[in-house]
């Protein structure tokens, strides 16, 4: 199985409705990084939320490359490992949310998603977690162990690299953590799931 670390930088929370506005890959056995920013089509759809996450406006939304071109690039970049869907999966934090929006991204051209399997680095994390019988530190507004991506660096151990919600530096994060759990041997395989990309 070939991995990859996927972090997209989105205009909202619904797929199709709204856009991904940066996309970045980290292919985890050589640790190349191919990252793109991507002009929107419809930014006036942007919730208002998203950008102050983000940190962009609405002019920064009509800037980057058009989806088309970073589709085929990113089609490229994941044919160099010699491999075909079946034999890629795909790592990231909260991947539900990555998976709809890269599923939704390829198909506005017409693309299928070249990869089949992905890995949860929050069940990562949860099951990491638990076999050491230690809890992140970081709590959430009601109390619970925080598991987001800055909470599992410092539960990890890990420095984070400077860049929040900046699916480049997003993407390095999450690869650190994913490469440390997997030298340390945490299993990893009940944070699988299949989600194969069907157009139509």
């Amino acid at each position: 199985m070939s991995y990859y670390i996927v972090d997209t930088e989105t205009n909202g929370l619904k797929p199709g409705w709204h856009e991904v506005t940066e996309i970045s890959i980290v292919r985890c056995s050589d640790r190349t990084q191919l990252t793109r920013r991507i002009k929107c089509r419809f930014p006036e759809r942007s919730n208002d939320i998203a950008l102050e996450i983000t940190g962009k406006t609405i002019p920064d939304l009509l800037k980057g490359n058009e989806k088309l071109d970073v589709v085929k690039r990113c089609n490229e970049f994941f044919e160099e490992d010699g491999k075909d869907p079946e034999s890629r999966c795909m790592v990231a934090h909260r991947a539900s949310f990555d998976v709809s929006h890269c599923h939704s991204l390829w198909a506005e051209v017409n693309e299928v998603f070249p990869a089949h399997h992905w890995m949860d680095t929050i069940k990562f994390a949860q099951d990491w977690s638990k076999k050491i019988g230690v809890l992140p530190e970081e709590k959430t507004k009601t109390g619970n162990p925080s598991f987001k991506l800055a909470s599992v660096l410092k539960f990890a151990g890990i420095k984070a690299m400077p860049g929040q919600h900046n699916a480049g530096s997003d993407a390095r994060n999450t690869y650190l953590f994913w490469k440390k759990g997997m030298d340390l041997g945490i299993d990893h395989l009940p944070s699988i799931k299949p989600y194969r990309h069907k157009i139509g």
